[in-house]
């Protein structure tokens, strides 16, 4: 009986011949399901239905840049032919406006001179200013700005005391000039006269000064110009308070400094220091001068020392004895050399008389 049941094992052949057939029948299936979706109806979904299932989203606007916004700055494909034209030629439409603006200016009572002014001239009017600059009212406009830096020159040539004049032109036909002047720095004494000298060493020699009327400047007794010119440029240099103690300024010339000078201070001291010097020894005032308990001078000729006015005085009298003394002996020595010389050619006159004598006689 169990042998009845026992099915025979299959060989290798009718193994892969079921296969075949396994995969067969699979394959048939599956078309036979293909062909049948293909038979039915295809539901076709109406336009309203698809716009309905697309959700509502905002639409983003593209945003135009305000100067593409005028047909001139687009670009030539966004444009019609008109606009396209202009806005290849639009430079040389501005060029040629300007042109026949600036022609219009120039033809127009704009482009002549209105007015002119100056400012920062303390000593020489607005009037006298314009008369320098040989500048008239019927002028052009363009002709004195080519001409400014000439003019500026004639004003700073014109008035000593001018160290700088700019040009500036005001639209449409105004002209200014912006005036900076030199400062004072001293005054000169020269015999009974009085003169301003400027900051830059220039002596105003056509303004006679007052005595009465001296400010609070420095004055110089019997400078000549190319002293002056020195003294002012070290003076330039000094700190404020400095220049503010010195009074009068007067030479006192040495055998070895030949450009010594003496200052007086408004603190009663006096200075004296080579005029070469001046800007290089005279800043040790101050420090020199707060140690002093009585009237000085302060000699800054070789080195600096200070001593008494009173004792500095007896060494210069006695330095002028002794100079007094030294010149009366030697022209005591000279007057005895020549003495002696004298003699000396008297006593040959005499033996060359009696030779000749005896001369004479010996031929007789």
């Amino acid at each position: 009986m169990a042998d009845k049941d026992k099915q025979p094992e299959l060989t290798p052949w009718q193994k892969q011949h079921a296969e075949f057939q396994k995969k067969k029948q699979e394959e048939a299936a599956k078309l036979a399901r293909e062909e049948k979706r293909k038979k039915q109806p295809v539901k076709v979904e109406s336009v309203i239905e698809k716009y309905e299932a697309i959700p509502n989203q905002p639409i983003d606007e593209e945003k135009t840049p305000f100067l593409k916004r005028f047909k001139f700055w687009t670009a030539p494909k966004e444009k019609g032919e008109l606009s396209e034209v202009l806005g290849k030629i639009w430079p040389f439409i501005l060029v040629a406006t300007l042109i026949f603006l600036g022609s219009i200016y120039v033809i127009s009572p704009l482009s002549k001179i209105a007015s002119f002014t100056a400012n920062g001239n303390v000593h020489e009017t607005t009037e006298q200013v314009a008369e320098a600059t040989g500048i008239k009212t019927n002028d052009h406009v363009w002709q004195v700005i080519k001409r400014s830096s000439e003019i500026s020159a004639k004003i700073e040539q014109k008035f000593p005391r001018v160290k700088s004049a700019k040009m500036s032109w005001v639209f449409p036909n105004d002209f200014r000039v912006k005036i900076v002047e030199y400062g004072e720095g001293v005054y000169l004494k020269t015999g009974n006269n009085y003169q301003l000298v400027l900051s830059n060493g220039v002596i105003l020699t056509q303004e006679q000064v007052d005595a009465q009327k001296l400010a609070g400047l420095p004055l110089l007794d019997g400078f000549n110009a190319k002293e002056v010119k020195t003294f002012v440029t070290a003076y330039e240099t000094l700190k404020p308070e400095l220049k503010a103690q010195i009074t009068t300024v007067t030479k006192v010339p040495t055998k070895v400094t030949p450009d010594f000078i003496a200052l007086e201070m408004k603190d009663g001291h006096q200075v004296r220091v080579p005029l070469s010097q001046m800007a290089e020894k005279l800043p040790y005032y101050t420090s020199v001068a707060s140690h002093l308990t009585e009237l000085s001078v302060v000699d800054m000729e070789a080195g600096v020392y200070a001593k008494s006015k009173a004792a500095y005085q007896q060494d210069l009298d006695d330095g002028k004895e002794k100079e007094q003394k030294a010149k009366e002996a030697a022209a005591a020595n000279k007057s005895g050399d020549q003495s002696a010389t004298n003699g000396s050619e008297t006593t040959s006159s005499a033996e060359t008389g009696n030779n000749d004598s005896t001369q004479a006689a010996g031929s007789e």
